[in-house]
């Protein structure tokens, strides 16, 4: 129980921290969601590994580096006797890679908190908050002019059980696009 609270508050403390040192030369520039996959968690507890739905933020800090906070429900994952509810809360920090005309390729990496909570015809389990990290990749694409497509993968390693997960999506611009290109 006690690497857990170390856990939490160091992670709480980082991202703090990071908000507090980009927060003068942070925007806010767009927002978007899609779809979330991930692969399955099942033990005795628990059963999940259904598509959901993500909604995210991108807060730009710099040409090369944007903060993506991040929420993912999943749909409820199903046995016999049971009902697991899965949801996901990341801060990701993109930095990008490389760049083609309309096409950005990036690597991230960043803080999770993954919640389950399963109901048993015999009751329900305790709820579950479990800090992890992600680390991954992604592309993004300009579609119109102020519409961008995303794609990304990233290993979320945690001490309970390490999964992957996909987000698939659309960004929205809040105001207009600066560039055409990246």
């Amino acid at each position: 129980m006690m690497i857990h609270k170390t856990t939490k508050t160091i992670l709480l403390t980082i991202i703090i921290l990071f908000s507090l040192f980009f927060s003068a030369a942070a925007q806010f520039t767009r927002f978007g969601g899609g779809l979330g996959f991930s692969t399955e968690i099942e033990t005795e507890e628990h059963k999940t590994g259904n598509p959901g739905i993500n909604a995210r933020g991108v807060i730009e800090l710099g040409d090369k580096l944007w903060l993506i906070p991040g929420v993912t429900f999943y749909m409820p994952g199903k046995r016999q006797s049971s009902t697991t509810m899965f949801g996901t809360l990341d801060v990701d920090l993109n930095y990008k890679l490389a760049t083609e005309k309309t096409i950005l390729f990036y690597a991230l990496a960043g803080a999770d908190i993954s919640y389950l909570r399963s109901k048993f015809d015999s009751g329900e389990t305790p709820s579950k908050l479990i800090p992890g990290l992600n680390i991954g990749t992604g592309i993004e694409m300009i579609v119109e002019k102020d519409v961008n497509a995303f794609a990304q993968i990233k290993g979320v390693i945690n001490a309970y059980k390490p999964y992957i997960a996909i987000n698939i999506g659309v960004h929205y611009y809040i105001s207009s696009r600066r560039y055409k290109s990246w």
